[in-house]
């Protein structure tokens, strides 16, 4: 555990949360039924473990909560997706387009077993994202909120988490060798 908090590690951490900004910005921006708010915890918890992909997943939600308090309830799935991202990549995951699919499907399922009760408890089933607006329609068609909000998660993960892993799928094969010996799980992608 010693490892994943290196110097280099701590020092991807701002970059992590960089990227989750501008994916989240740019999902927001075009109004995407998607958030890309993970790509930077899934990536530094792919090179350089869950403890790392922890950090910037808590850090990232904090930091979003402070100019939108939705997001506050929502720091405990980020940090659970980079442990879990860091879980996956020491299975080598996230080196074959297979292992990639994979782990896609392992953090929709985690995204919508620890969001969907989340949206359902602390909001009523509505957080004025994108998706809530699938909700509604599911919720005024005759399904119970339970139902609804599962659904519409549930569909959403799979898209959102799908588009990141192949995103940090594709950033991982693009480094370097060099920079990669240097992060304890980077070397898993040599």
């Amino acid at each position: 555990m010693k490892k994943n908090l290196e110097l280099l590690a701590i020092l991807l951490i701002p970059v992590a949360i960089a990227v989750n900004a501008v994916g989240f910005q740019i999902a927001q921006l075009l109004r995407l039924p998607v958030y890309l708010d993970a790509i930077g915890t899934i990536l530094i918890g792919a090179i350089a473990g869950p403890v790392a992909g922890l950090i910037a997943g808590l850090l990232t939600n904090f930091i979003n909560g402070i100019f939108n308090p939705v997001y506050l309830p929502y720091s405990i799935l980020s940090g659970i997706l980079g442990i879990t991202a860091g879980v996956l990549s020491h299975y080598n995951c996230f080196k074959t387009i297979k292992g990639t699919i994979f782990a896609g499907v392992v953090l929709s399922l985690v995204s919508t077993v620890i969001a969907a009760p989340i949206t359902v408890i602390v909001f009523g089933g509505v957080t004025g994202s994108t998706m809530s607006a699938a909700t509604a329609v599911l919720l005024a068609s005759g399904q119970k909120i339970w139902g609804a909000v599962f659904s519409t998660q549930l569909v959403s993960e799979i898209a959102d988490k799908m588009i990141s892993v192949f995103i940090v799928h594709s950033l991982i094969k693009k480094m370097s060798s060099r920079y990669l010996s240097k992060l304890e799980y980077g070397s898993k992608y040599l």
